[in-house]
Parts: structure tokens; sequence; C-alpha cells
């Protein structure tokens, strides 16, 4: 492996001048959170590129199996293995929430897609570091690293002026509202003790992938920001960590129970006083972080699951959540770590699979990448996977998607406008709304 300091150059500009290759992607974490992400991943150019859908795994386009789990196909391909910390080289990309369908009845539609990538600028926020990491030990390819500074530090960004607009909505006010009171015939059955219902926006926009993550960075700066402009592009700001692996420790962070940001200082303490004394939100995150513990439970060792952090309640640009921690000390691979997780229980509900097929039932329209998960899994046993939320997801057209947990008590109008709240950041970033 090769490691080498470069000049700092903005991860934006060294982004822009990347877009011009094949298959670039960012990963920032854009408020320097060090509990939660500390470091920004910046590449183009994969060795190649896996896709898994219900038609099998197939590499640069060509079917190499018929396996249809994206976390048993990404095992079975022989990945490098060497020393270092965090992303040094390996697969980025997303898993599809529509990959639940291995578990529940339905069909793989969307597909999971990953590049393998053996070069990568490496920006660490807290040491304020900046540096380039290949595992082809060239010193043509560490010219070439040198070359793309040089070039994004004369490159120029200029805005886009673009119209942009709602064209079809899955689900208005009315019809959430009904899938709402669907959703709590099944609490009150028995079936499950939450369910994770979910509503989606279609906007007609011409601004490009990179316009709007720039939009949404200002507006809702996140410890898990993504651009990944591959086939299908996706551009998001999740706050929230699906799973991830250091080693041979998992973690996992919870986030459930939602309120709006105050004015001030005073009213951001006074909305989470609330929140936390809510008897709903605190029955909600505890069920949770229960359902987390399971997961964690599953890949790690005999007494080594904790709860590192309880209901502590976090800001964010334009809401406030509820949040834990659970770790545990892995038994298994970073791969089984992370399906173990998948889907987050914050994006189904409780029981899961029972949750899961009841989504299939009420939800209007398919989930495709939302509520799946995107992120790396390095070469030097790390992994980590935000939940596919809060974002854009982009191909013929420009979807947003987000959802409420609905447990016996919802009332139907507060989750639907919990849904607009999450959605206000990205659509801000669309500019649909002000």
């Amino acid at each position: 492996m090769f490691v080498k300091k470069l000049d700092y150059v903005n991860p934006l500009k060294l982004y822009n001048v990347l877009r011009d290759e094949d298959f670039p992607f960012i990963l920032e974490s854009a408020d320097k959170h060090e509990r939660k992400a500390r470091y920004t991943f910046v590449s183009a150019n994969p060795d190649f590129i896996i896709e898994i859908d219900e038609k099998g795994t197939r590499v640069d386009g060509k079917l190499i199996s018929k396996e249809i789990n994206p976390f048993k196909a990404l095992k079975g391909l022989e990945m490098e293995n060497v020393d270092g910390k965090r992303f040094n080289g390996g697969f980025v990309g997303y898993i599809a929430y529509d990959a639940v369908h291995n578990y529940i009845d339905g069909e793989i539609e969307e597909t999971s897609v990953f590049g393998y990538y053996s070069n990568v600028f490496v920006y660490d926020h807290i040491s304020n570091l900046f540096y380039f990491v290949s595992l082809n030990k060239d010193e043509e390819t560490a010219k070439e690293a040198e070359r793309i500074v040089r070039k994004a530090k004369r490159t120029k960004i200029e805005d886009e002026e673009c119209y942009s607009d709602v064209i079809r909505c899955d689900a208005d006010k009315e019809t959430f509202m009904e899938m709402v009171e669907k959703a709590k015939e099944f609490v009150y059955a028995g079936d499950v003790f939450q369910v994770v219902i979910s509503r989606e926006y279609e906007v007609d926009t011409d601004f490009s992938p990179f316009q709007i993550y720039r939009n949404l960075r200002k507006i809702n700066p996140s410890p898990y920001m993504f651009c990944l402009e591959f086939g299908k592009s996706l551009v998001g700001a999740s706050p929230e960590t699906m799973c991830s692996v250091e080693k041979n420790v998992i973690k996992v962070n919870p986030i459930a129970g939602t309120a709006p940001r105050g004015r001030n200082e005073e009213e951001d303490r006074a909305i989470a006083e609330r929140l936390l004394n809510d008897e709903k939100e605190r029955a909600e995150h505890v069920m949770l972080v229960d359902l987390a513990r399971n997961d964690v439970r599953k890949v790690s060792k005999a007494g080594s699951v904790k709860v590192t952090m309880f209901m502590e309640v976090l800001r964010y640009s334009h809401v406030q959540h509820i949040e834990s921690e659970v770790v545990g000390v892995l038994d298994s691979d970073m791969f089984d770590a992370v399906e173990a997780c998948f889907p987050a229980g914050t994006l189904t509900g409780a029981p899961k699979v029972r949750a899961m097929e009841i989504i299939d039932e009420l939800e209007r329209s398919k989930r495709r990448v939302y509520g799946g998960c995107v992120g790396y899994f390095s070469v030097c046993g790390y992994a980590d996977m935000a939940i596919a939320i809060r974002m854009v997801e982009i191909d013929d057209v420009y979807r947003v998607r987000a959802g409420a947990g609905i447990v016996a008590d919802s009332n139907p109008e507060r989750e639907f406008l919990e849904t607009e709240r999450k959605m206000s950041a990205v659509l801000k970033a669309l500019e649909v709304v002000e």
C-alpha cells in the first residue's frame, strides 16, 4: 500500500475534477462530528463494478454467479487484506432496500451497486490531514494524484441556475393518513409493535447531482454526506449509521424520536425536553434499541454487547433526534455484521420481517434504494454504512422519500408532518421549497 501526503485542496474542488471520470464518489463528514465520522473519501475509476439483483451477480456487466444476496456476493469476491484504518481502498456503493426480498417474498428489482477502488483521496478532519492512498505501489499513480490536486486547485465551481418542480406524489396528506390508520390496525392486531411507512415525491429538475450535493451540504451538513454518480446517482445527507465495523467491533446508532429545531438555544432545549418526556417517543426508541441489541448480538461474542449511549438528543439543521449507541465484539466478518443489521430497524419497525411485509402491502411505490444503505467495505477490515435516507435518488426522475414510525397511539396528521420535516432539507436543496 502506498500513502502520500498532499497539499490541501477543498474536497468539492477535488470532486469536481473527478466527476469527469467514471463512477466518481464523495463520502463526506461535513459536520466534523468525531463520534460519528471524521473522514472524507473521494475517488473515481474503480477497478471493476459489481451489480447484484434478481438476475444474479455481475462484474463489469458479465454474469459471474446466480447469487442475489449482495452481502454474500461481495463476500465471495477476493479483496486485498492490508493494515490500516478506515477506508484505504475496497468496495464503495449502496445496497438497495429491495434486497430485503432475500428474506421475505418479492422480487429484487432494484440493483445494488459497488465499485472496487484501489486509489482514494482521504481527508482526516480531526487531524487536518489530506493524503492519497493506493493499493498499487506505482510512482505514476502518485504523480497522477498530484496532477489531479493541482488541477483541482485551479478549478472554479460555477453555480447552476435551474428549474425544479414536484411532478408527482405517491401519497398526499389524506392518502398517507389512511395508510397510517391501516398500519395502526396491524399494531392493534399484534402483528407488529411498530411499522415505518414512507411516502415519495418525484421532482422534475435539470440540476446536476453535484449542484444538489453542494446545496444540501450548505442546508443540512451531516456526518454521512454522499454523492455517488454511478448509473444511478444518489445524493444525500444521512444522520444515521446503519452499522459500522472497526476491525472486531460492531456499532449501531438507533435514531428514533424526531422534533423540529427551535429558533434559539432556549427553544431547542425546551423542545428536546418535551421530546424526551414524550411517552410514545420514549417507548418507540427503547423498542428500537432492543432491536439493535438483537441485531448486534447475532454476530457478536457472548456477553460483549453493550449500550454505550442511551437516549441523548442530538441536533441537526432542521430536526432534533433521540439517539443511542449499541456496540459488540464481532464473532464474524464485516459483511456478516452489516447484513445482521440490514435493513435498519428504524426504517422498518419491529419485528422486522412482519414489518417489511406490511411495508410492501401498504406503501404506494417501491422504496428502491431508500431505506437501504450507502458506504464502504474497506480492505483494512473496516466498514461504515449509513442508512440511505435524507437523499435524492436520480435515474429517469429525481425521487425524494421519507417515513414515519407508526405505533398504537400515532396521530396520522402528526406522522404526515414528520415525513414533510424529514424531506424538507432535500426539497430545499432541489429548490422546490424555500
